[in-house]
């Protein structure tokens, strides 16, 4: 077994806030995980191993990568020559067995969905290669009772692609769930990135996007609810370099019981990303005085001619909205449950599958 820290901010805040980082204790032995592959159908390839496009990618990472990567001289990739390849995770990946390569051509109608279930300790790296102009949806499954699991994706948007990748965390509530998601975007790509969190015990989740190219957009919807005793740690981070790149991230959720959940939530505009826009924003329901709530939006600037927006908003029901229900006949208690569930709701609107959504609902005993 291994203490470790990760989800580490970039700029970091005093220590006594305790919001720098989560540290966690991971044992080592996972198998490699085994999924259901989906909708894998023409314009789709499902490779063994890493991309051969893998030693020249520097993907950023919000769980993993401690220290704020630099630009290197000249060159608009991020240098990510000093990450530890000691730490028990990037040992791990090292390994090609843990790892698969998903190539995607062309418009693709129908979403390609990668469930994992199994009920050992377990571990994977998927890469998503979407080719220039392709168009696609990419569902990442997480259900089963593992006691742990690690799953990276690291996503490469070619130029002028748009892709679509949603992760739906429906793990045991005995889980240790730690979720990575890298992405790189090149001139006009477009990255949507949908989130739902459930399930698990601890849950840490890492987002690091490098928005490279020009014009190239990233919009991202979380949603998670949180009850009992469970913890969700989170650390997104959207570094934009190239010029008039644009994202938009928004976190919304719901915290119970003696729930805990921390949000890092960072917007680095890097010199050279002249004409950018980025907007972070984050809700949040309180639902119980037992509940801890901590919430850092952070903007960093090494650019003048850019924008950039972030907030946050938390607290209970409002009187108006309770009043509005009670007139009603609906019951604070439900008036409380019905508003919690729908920002789930909400987000698994934007998923292009039935089942899934059912599964969703099913796991909220709706």
């Amino acid at each position: 077994m291994k203490d470790i820290t990760i989800n580490e901010i970039p700029s970091l805040t005093w220590n006594w806030m305790k919001l720098n980082r989560d540290k966690i204790t991971l044992n080592e032995a996972f198998c490699p995980a085994q999924a259901e592959i989906l909708n894998a159908e023409k314009g789709i390839r499902v490779e063994e191993g890493s991309p051969s496009e893998a030693a020249g990618l520097n993907f950023a990472s919000g769980i993993f990568n401690a220290k704020n990567p630099k630009l290197t001289d000249g060159h608009p990739h991020f240098d990510f020559v000093t990450e530890d390849k000691n730490h028990p995770a990037e040992a791990l990946f090292a390994d090609s067995k843990y790892s698969k390569t998903v190539r995607i051509t062309g418009k693709q109608e129908k979403p390609l969905i990668i469930n994992f279930s199994k009920e050992e300790s377990q571990a994977n790296l998927t890469y998503i290669i979407a080719e220039e102009n392709s168009e696609s949806t990419v569902v990442f499954l997480y259900e089963g009772n593992a006691p742990e699991s690690i799953f990276r994706a690291k996503i490469l948007a070619k130029e002028n692609s748009k892709i679509h990748i949603a992760k739906v965390q429906l793990s045991g509530k005995e889980s240790l769930h730690l979720d990575d998601t890298g992405v790189i975007a090149k001139d006009g790509a477009e990255v949507r990135f949908t989130q739902l969190e459930l399930g698990g015990r601890h849950v840490d989740s890492g987002l690091g996007v490098i928005l490279e190219g020009y014009k190239s957009k990233f919009t991202s919807e979380v949603a998670y609810i949180c009850k009992k005793d469970q913890l969700l740690d989170m650390n997104h981070i959207v570094y934009h370099t190239g010029k008039k790149s644009e994202c938009q991230m928004k976190v919304n959720g719901t915290l119970l019981d003696g729930a805990s959940k921390t949000y890092r939530g960072t917007i680095d505009f890097k010199k050279g990303c002249a004409g950018a826009k980025g907007n972070e924003m984050e809700e949040v329901l309180l639902l119980s005085p037992k509940a801890v709530n901590k919430s850092i939006p952070v903007i960093l600037c090494d650019e003048e001619d850019v924008e950039g927006e972030h907030g946050a908003t938390i607290g209970r029901l409002s009187k108006e909205v309770l009043f509005y229900m009670q007139s009603r006949g609906i019951s604070e208690a439900e008036a409380e449950k019905i508003m919690s569930r729908a920002k789930i709701q909400a987000a698994a609107s934007l998923l292009p599958d039935e089942e899934i959504k059912e599964k969703i609902n099913a796991f909220l005993n709706i």
